[in-house]
């Protein structure tokens, strides 16, 4: 592509505030925020106006329509991201994605009140295996970027962990990770037909990505293709159902959860037999807890994206630092607190959306790239299918070559 990279960007929301304010950091590549659109035109030509953006859209299909843009940033609820993403490729405009790529939020033609309680995950599974396929071939026949927003390929920690492993020449054994907190205070997140699942899905896909991020390059340096994913075992629960637990008052962490997991691990096998231990919850005290921990033949290494010991602050007295943020998720701001230098920065978002933007201009893959969007949404409904028939789920028959 020759000439700056003209984005424009559906949703008005946080995801769409936080790719502004990174759009900002991102040094050396022609591109442009040259439009928003938003279903509250009043929250969108907000943003338009902090953050210099010349045109506000009345919807996303003007947005996708509109011959001077050329991608299209999807800062969107989840449901909304399939739908969107197959109207952007038949308008041939490359995609950028928040995570997840997608998932299962009922039959058609449920209810509004539709519950994911006792609904088959075997149906669920099938659907998505469906989606996948739908998106990969709407993709590909467009000849269109797609760039999976998954920050954590990106975070700083995370690489470093990667060029760690490469310079060692370790084979990589075993994953740790988790993304944990006290949980979301998002109305939607509790109801399956609006997040599309619990913390597996909105939590875990971080973890997810990065340890997927981790065995592709050990596979690439290795033998020039990924290491991929070949085996799923998961358990889900409701933490916050424990009957000793609801009868405590006050309680500091989010409660009122409907059809969706607040808590989920989850084991992935390799097809080097390596394996990777995840873990995600919304019953975590203390702030968000996002590590990557990789075990190797030659070095250990961990990557603590949050908390991050940069900074490191006390007050006896919350209210002191009422005027300055610490960093997200905590609970108080009494106390030691590990204050965030550059948030952004350091969970990756404006080095993935450099990349996004350089690999568009240049014509190539981005790190993060619809592979890895099928994969960990594939792993994730995999999950939810093992967690409900108490088995190991076989990947295999489901990965496409790529």
């Amino acid at each position: 592509m020759s000439g700056s990279v003209r984005i424009g960007i559906v949703g008005s929301g946080f995801s769409a505030h936080f790719h502004l304010a990174s759009y900002r950091k991102i040094h050396g590549a022609a591109f442009e925020v040259a439009a928003i659109a938003g279903r509250d035109r009043g929250k969108a030509a907000a943003l338009a106006a902090q953050y210099g953006v010349a045109r506000v859209l009345d919807d996303a299909d003007a947005l996708i329509a509109d011959p001077a843009i050329d991608v299209v940033d999807l800062c969107v609820p989840n449901h909304l991201h399939v739908p969107l993403i197959m109207k952007a490729a038949a308008h041939g405009k490359h995609i950028i994605c928040e995570k997840p790529l997608g998932g299962f939020f009922g039959p058609n033609g449920a209810p509004g009140d539709w519950s994911a309680e006792g609904f088959p995950r075997q149906a669920m599974f099938d659907a998505v295996i469906a989606q996948l396929g739908a998106v990969g071939e709407a993709v590909r026949k467009a000849g269109v970027t797609f760039c999976y927003a998954e920050n954590w390929v990106y975070a700083p920690p995370i690489a470093k962990l990667n060029r760690l492993m490469a310079a060692s020449g370790s084979t990589i054994l075993r994953i740790e990770g988790e993304e944990s907190h006290s949980g979301s205070h998002a109305a939607y997140s509790r109801h399956w037909r609006q997040a599309g699942g619990g913390s597996l899905l909105r939590l875990c896909v971080h973890p997810i990505g990065g340890a997927l991020h981790i065995k592709y390059e050990e596979g690439r340096r290795r033998t020039g293709r990924p290491i991929r994913p070949v085996a799923v075992t998961c358990q889900v629960a409701r933490l916050t159902d424990i009957a000793s637990f609801r009868a405590e008052e006050p309680k500091h962490i989010v409660t009122g959860w409907q059809d969706v997991e607040d808590y989920a691990s989850i084991l992935v096998d390799f097809e080097d037999g390596s394996v990777a231990q995840l873990t995600s919850t919304d019953t975590r005290l203390g702030g968000i807890r996002n590590f990557l921990s990789a075990y190797g033949s030659r070095a250990v290494a961990t990557a603590n994206i949050n908390p991050n010991t940069a900074c490191q602050a006390y007050t006896p007295d919350g209210s002191y630092f009422d005027s300055e943020y610490i960093v997200e998720k905590t609970e108080t701001k009494a106390g030691w607190s590990f204050p965030a230098p550059d948030e952004d920065m350091i969970t990756g978002y404006p080095a993935e959306l450099e990349d996004f933007v350089s690999s568009i201009a240049e014509g190539r893959a981005p790190k993060s790239d619809l592979m890895m969007a099928q994969d960990v949404l594939l792993l994730v409904y995999a999950g939810y299918l093992s967690a409900a028939e108490r088995r190991t789920v076989d990947l295999r028959p489901y990965l496409q070559a790529r």
